[in-house]
This record gives C-alpha cells, sequence and structure tokens, in this order.
C-alpha cells in the first residue's frame, strides 16, 4: 500500500485567508496550488534526513547543543509541511497526497564518523539549506498577500537556523580536519554538487511564470536557475574554499558529468 500524507486536519485548525484569489485566472492558480503540494510532501519528507543526522551526530562526539538543534529541526520541516498544507487548502486543493518513495540516506560506509557527517552536513545544510533560503527568501518578497508573505517568513526563518547549523559545525571542526580528510571531502563534493545540479535542474525546463501566478506561489523556472547557481557560485563554494576544500574544482567537473549525461 502506496503511504499517503495527510495533513487535512491539521490545515483546517488554522484556516489560511488569500484575498483576490477570485481575480486570478485558473490556469495561474493551477500553478501555484501544484507548487504548495509539491512543497508540503517534500517539506515533510526532509524530517527523515535530519531524523538520520541524529545517530550521525551522536557518533561523531559533537557537543550536545548540535545534537539538539538538529533534534528541533525534525519538528521544523513536520510544521513546514503543515504550513504549505494551509495554503493547498486556501488555494481551493486537498492536503491529502500519496507519499514518493523515499530515498535512503547514503551510510558512508567508507568513511569514518566525522567524515560521514561532514559529508552529509555539506550537502544538507551548506548546500540544500543554503539555496532554500535563498529561493524562500525571493519567494517572501514576491508574494502577493500578507498571509502568503506570513507563511514563507516562518519557512525562511528555519530555513537560515538549518543552514547556519551546518557551516558553525564547520567552522568549530574544519580546523582539525587532516589533509587526507580535507582531500576525500573535495572528491566527495562533485557527488554534492551533481545532486544538487540534477535536483535543480528541473527548472530549466519550467516556462517563465506571470507576475500574478509567482505572487501566489507558482515557480518561475529561469528565475529560480538563476537564484540557485548565484547561491552556490557565490555562498556555497566560496564558503567551502574557505576550509580548505577544493569546492570550484569539484563543480566544475560535477556541471561537466551532469551536461554529459
Amino acid at each position: 500500500m502506496t503511504p499517503v500524507l495527510d495533513l487535512r486536519r491539521e490545515a483546517r485548525r488554522d484556516p489560511l485567508e488569500i484575498p483576490g484569489l477570485d481575480a486570478i485566472p485558473a490556469e495561474e492558480r493551477a500553478a501555484a496550488l501544484a507548487n504548495w503540494r509539491e512543497r508540503m510532501v517534500s517539506e515533510h519528507a526532509s524530517a527523515r534526513v535530519f531524523a538520520a543526522l541524529i545517530p550521525r551526530l551522536m557518533a561523531a562526539g559533537v557537543a550536545r547543543r548540535h545534537v539538539a538543534a538538529v533534534s528541533a529541526m525534525i519538528g521544523q520541516e513536520l510544521d513546514h509541511a503543515v504550513l504549505c498544507a494551509r495554503v493547498v487548502v486556501a488555494l481551493g486543493g486537498e492536503a491529502k497526497l500519496p507519499l514518493p518513495p523515499l530515498t535512503a540516506v547514503p551510510a558512508h560506509e567508507d568513511a569514518g564518523p566525522l567524515e560521514g557527517l561532514l559529508r552529509d552536513v555539506i550537502s544538507v545544510s551548506c548546500c540544500s539549506e543554503t539555496v532554500a533560503v535563498a529561493l524562500v527568501a525571493t519567494e517572501r518578497e514576491q508574494a502577493g498577500t500578507a498571509s502568503l508573505r506570513g507563511v514563507l517568513g516562518k519557512i525562511l526563518a528555519d530555513e537560515v537556523k538549518h543552514a547556519r547549523f551546518g557551516w558553525r559545525l564547520l567552522d568549530e571542526v574544519g580546523p582539525t580536519l587532516d589533509a587526507r580528510t580535507r582531500a576525500r571531502l573535495s572528491a566527495y563534493l562533485v557527488a554534492v554538487f551533481e545532486h544538487q545540479i540534477a535536483f535543480h535542474s528541473p527548472f530549466l525546463r519550467l516556462p517563465s511564470a506571470s507576475d500574478r501566478a509567482v505572487s501566489l506561489g507558482a515557480p518561475d523556472g529561469p528565475s529560480n536557475w538563476r537564484v540557485f547557481v548565484d547561491t552556490i557560485t557565490g555562498v556555497t563554494i566560496p564558503g567551502l574554499e574557505r576550509h580548505g576544500l577544493d569546492a570550484e574544482r569539484a563543480f566544475r567537473r560535477a556541471t561537466s558529468a551532469v551536461l554529459a549525461a
């Protein structure tokens, strides 16, 4: 049986109002609704990623505050799914969707506890969550109503914490890494960037959306792709380079690999 994410009850507890929907063409409302439905599922599924970090944090022997911070992030991702469900209902949709197969979090059996943890933290916080901060911040600026800005503002506040967690942990443990570990992490970055490019490349196939559709949360493909590239090249790569990781070279290799596929 396919598992189902059903957030209808949670969405009804605190209904969201989006004024002016009647003036938005049906196809533009539909584009926004599809995006919010997809986001509802992805936010819910993201909780498992942070849950998988807990035993790795403990195995690596990092400070208790880091374990506590990530524990809180699990609940925050689940809360984001409910926020998205409220928007789905406000746009006329049903906050009930099948859950897609959940991909396994890499086991990193070829790495020690700290190196395995840093692989995940770089991928999740320094890449995915850092890009999410930029994307959600852009969406909040473009949101057409106070209610949507409020939802996106709550999500953004948590995404900032999720991104900063990784950078702070890297600041803390980065100076202790030996040259061999830095070289291994640099090599692993190719796979990290390949995943990021593959995950965001669907933006390239999306058309530009109208301002009205974007104001409701419909994605604008070309704009979102630019935000992704600008964030990776302007924030993530320089940040990793400061810690002695060869991120720029890894991104070039990842880009070449994806384009050649």
